[in-house]
């Protein structure tokens, strides 16, 4: 009995500590005419649990600090045990003293490429590219996990972005991994060769001003908040005129659009004036959606 009970308790740790994410997962078939779809019920359950029962973070994680992110994986060819996806991955993380939860990172990337048996155990190593599915889940789980802790200290998420870095590389000329694949930058290469170059330590201190003396404050005095943002918007358009059109950039005004747009909504109207003007520069594609701001 005594050894019954001691198992238990170690099982429970597991539980409270060995999950650093708490990530959906989502494989959509429509594109696939196969009779047999067991193997992606499968895969999807083998992702789940690599991602969710994984020690991703070096320090301790309380169960209500694990940070929740979503996988939706469209399988757009498949052959045998060959598959071919588009991806769509996003992350949020809850704002201070609030229910509101934000969202950090959304990316849609087009170039999975990869290998699954059913019943296939995902290997991963850190140092290897031993299983090309569990080195594209890596990756993100430390693109993930790097962008939030950069919301809770400047450059806080600096470990994991190495991490990714190094996946990276090991990853070299591997299909999918290449600065020529994808839409043109916005591809995984970019994605952390931007994160790490030096002449974006601007747009990471205006994404640390954004979470933690804008939205985390907004429950305490709004108009200051919106400061806060609008002041982390002008460090980040320091970066935007000199490198324009940058996944970084991208992947920001994905996650942050509709969300600026609620923030600048009630403001006074001379900073809901120059909000919609700077936001149409930094976003100029989506500049109409801006005039919302107006009311």
């Amino acid at each position: 009995m005594r050894y019954l009970i001691l198992f238990f308790t170690l099982m429970i740790n597991v539980l409270m500590y060995g999950q650093d994410l708490q990530c959906n997962i989502q494989i959509r078939t429509d594109r696939i005419q196969a009779t047999n779809k067991e193997i992606f019920v499968d895969l999807q359950n083998s992702i789940n649990q690599f991602m969710n029962q994984r020690n991703w973070i070096s320090n301790k994680v309380q169960p209500q600090e694990k940070i929740n992110c979503n996988f939706v994986i469209n399988i757009t060819e498949f052959n045998i045990d060959k598959f071919k996806a588009e991806v769509n991955i996003t992350s949020t993380r809850p704002v201070y003293g609030t229910t509101y939860n934000t969202t950090l990172f959304s990316h849609f990337d087009q170039d999975w490429l990869f290998q699954y048996a059913q019943f296939q155990s995902l290997d991963y190593q850190e140092n290897a590219n031993v299983m090309a599915l569990t080195t594209l889940l890596a990756f993100y789980a430390n693109i993930i996990i790097g962008v939030d802790f950069d919301t809770y200290a400047l450059e806080g998420g600096q470990t994991y972005f190495n991490k990714a870095l190094q996946i990276r590389n090991l990853s070299q000329n591997v299909p999918g991994w290449n600065p020529s694949d994808g839409r043109g930058n916005r591809n995984k290469y970019y994605i952390i060769d931007q994160l790490l170059d030096d002449r974006f330590r601007p747009f990471r201190a205006g994404f640390y001003q954004y979470h933690m003396n804008g939205l985390d404050k907004f429950k305490d005095d709004n108009d200051d908040a919106r400061k806060e943002i609008y002041q982390s918007l002008e460090k980040i358009r320091s970066i935007q005129e000199r490198i324009p059109n940058s996944v970084t950039f991208k992947i920001f005004f994905n996650a942050k659009r509709e969300e600026l747009i609620n923030i600048f909504l009630k403001a006074d109207p001379g900073l809901k004036n120059r909000a919609i003007d700077l936001l149409g520069k930094l976003d100029p594609s989506n500049a109409i959606n801006y005039d919302k701001i107006k009311g």
